[in-house]
């Protein structure tokens, strides 16, 4: 009687292995008896009309197919580091560790790579994951390759290409959902606030404490409903009917608080489950932040000083951006787009015609009741209690958020001065004082032109004239113009 083969061990460690691999192979789809052959009791039953021969044949073909090396690959629409992280987390989710594995080739041996990856904004929100090529554990003859592709509307996504014998394909096919649950539920930058770089940086808004910000009610009012609010009730907004996809204009001069809206922003995303990226220009790609923003939203795109591409005059990049937030069409989108500037008047009239813009918010000075908001959480308990708010607000008019808070700081370094180290009382009269410390400041800011100007044609020609006088009259022979309608002058070498 033929001895019964010993049932393997599940719980040793190749018992386990055997299980995590069925179980991988389950969530790719595969089913038991399935296709040609059924495993079913202890006897081998072959097909009526094939004989011994046929069989041994078509087991050896079938066993030489599951042997072939296939080629497997998957697209996952999120950013290359995302798709990494997501990849080792599956790994290590159904087998326990994560395994690089060394290629061999004509150039010498290339081992396996680890590289950073940063999850969020602390210090040490920081751990390696593999990229390039790594072996899974359990498969044999097996490469996974990790990399990215360009995407025609997304740009740079994360792909990942597989190498394995055919038999593994439905263990690859249970990777790659495990790998696509992980994004969809733990991902590095959905629901956080980053920047619009390709490879996103982390932002941490916290910085910010929502009570030391201060609006006029008017703007508060603005912030609240068209932008604070359809990121808080986005889905009352979108069963009323509301489109998912806004355009708002925040604008006003220098030092009225924009950036500070962006954070305060930031924190009302985060809470409410949306990405919030910011743009600045200069540093970052629009185009790359709209994609990213895609990716992971809902979200909410800052993009911080628009006039510095939307000018009069500049069709081109003027209709790049309208085209490109307008041809964003994603069933479903949720997106919001806020763009801030301190020249509204510079802006191109394509961009401010009901249609392209949802709302315009504009920031100004503060009016009394803001700077009284302002001086009591500045000042504190340093604040004398018989102030005249009217007289401190008629010191403080026409000046900006900025311009408060500073004539504040001021009147506590007076007082710091006056008391020999410590802070005293701070009356109406020491704010008054301060307020109209910085009024010559507020003056130069609002005459100074923030455009850096080009010499002319006279003027260059002029000044050139001039040195090539100097240099008759004092032998000098080096010109040298810096750019700046200046040009230094140096002794001839042979002089």
């Amino acid at each position: 009687m033929p001895k019964k083969k010993e049932e393997l061990d599940p719980d040793s460690p190749e018992g386990i292995r055997q299980q995590q691999m069925q179980l991988l192979a389950e969530v790719g789809g595969k089913l038991l008896g399935e296709e040609d052959i059924t495993f079913s009791g202890t006897k081998f039953v072959l097909p009526a009309k094939l004989d011994l021969e046929q069989a041994i044949e078509f087991l050896a073909q079938r066993q030489e197919d599951e042997e072939t090396v296939n080629r497997f690959q998957k697209e996952f629409k999120y950013r290359p580091l995302d798709g990494a992280r997501a990849t080792m987390n599956a790994i290590k989710e159904t087998f326990g560790f994560t395994l690089g594995k060394t290629i061999y080739s004509f150039f010498g041996n290339t081992p396996p790579t680890f590289i950073d990856c940063r999850f969020g904004p602390g210090r040490n929100d920081t751990e390696q994951v593999p990229w390039g090529a790594m072996q899974i554990p359990g498969f044999r003859n097996t490469v996974v390759y990790l990399g990215n592709t360009n995407h025609a509307e997304l740009g740079s996504i994360f792909h990942i290409r597989v190498e394995a014998p055919r038999k593994y394909r439905w263990h690859i096919e249970g990777l790659f959902r495990l790998i696509e649950k992980h994004l969809s539920e733990n991902s590095i930058y959905k629901g956080k606030a980053i920047d619009g770089a390709e490879e996103p940086n982390f932002l941490d808004p916290s910085s910010v404490n929502p009570a030391d910000v201060v609006y006029t009610q008017e703007v508060v009012a603005q912030l609240e409903a068209n932008v604070w609010s359809p990121i808080k009730h986005a889905d009352m907004l979108t069963s009323l009917g509301q489109p998912g996809k806004r355009t708002v204009l925040f604008e006003g001069p220098y030092g009225t608080g924009k950036s500070l809206a962006a954070l305060l922003t930031a924190q009302v995303a985060i809470a409410n489950g949306w990405t919030f990226l910011l743009c600045r220009p200069g540093k970052d790609d629009l185009n790359v932040t709209m994609q990213t923003a895609r990716m992971y939203q809902p979200a909410v795109v800052f993009f911080e000083d628009l006039d510095t591409v939307a000018q009069p005059g500049s069709g081109d990049d003027v209709s790049k951006i309208l085209d490109m937030f307008d041809g964003i069409t994603t069933k479903g989108l949720q997106m919001l787009l806020v763009l801030t500037t301190n020249h509204a008047e510079r802006i191109h009239k394509g961009m401010v015609r009901p249609g392209r813009l949802d709302a315009v918010i504009h920031v100004g000075e503060m009016d009394r009741a803001g700077v009284e908001t302002l001086t009591r959480r500045v000042i504190g308990d340093s604040l004398h209690t018989d102030i005249d708010f009217d007289k401190v607000a008629e010191a403080m008019d026409g000046y900006m958020p900025a311009f408060v808070k500073e004539a504040l700081d001021r009147a506590i370094r007076y007082s710091v001065s006056r008391n020999n180290g410590h802070v005293g009382l701070i009356d109406t009269d020491a704010l008054v004082l301060a307020a109209h410390g910085l009024r010559d400041q507020l003056r130069l800011m609002s005459e100074a032109s923030d455009v850096e100007r080009e010499p002319t044609l006279d003027r260059v020609f002029m000044r050139t004239i001039e040195k090539v006088t100097a240099e008759v009259v004092h032998g000098a022979a080096v010109l040298d113009y810096d750019g700046d309608e200046r040009f230094h002058l140096g002794p001839r070498e042979d002089s």
